[in-house]
């Protein structure tokens, strides 16, 4: 991960209404949890940072957005990007990368 990734990682989540990087960092979280709108707004209540979603363990996912979405972002975290049991668009990517 690049210098500029980094950085990314560590900004709020949050920016104010019209923030274009704002939007970028909830619409990562918002593939991570799927259509659980419930369970994005949980998370950017409960975590700053993307960097601080990235860190954080199960449990403590679990206890903000229940064990099934928690353990479903940390499996997506946590996988090797080129396993043949990624989801077929993560197995696009690792490919195109």
């Amino acid at each position: 991960m690049g210098p500029d990734r980094t950085i990314e990682l560590e900004l709020p989540l949050d920016d104010g209404p019209a923030g274009e990087l704002a939007s970028r960092r909830l619409g990562h979280l918002r593939q991570i949890v799927g259509d659980d709108s419930d369970a994005l707004i949980r998370l950017a209540a409960a975590f700053s940072t993307l960097a601080d979603v990235y860190a954080a363990s199960e449990e403590d996912l679990a206890r903000t957005v229940g064990p099934v979405v928690a353990a479903r972002i940390r499996w997506f975290l946590d996988a090797p990007l080129a396993t043949s049991r990624a989801p077929r668009h993560l197995r696009a990517l690792a490919r195109a990368a």
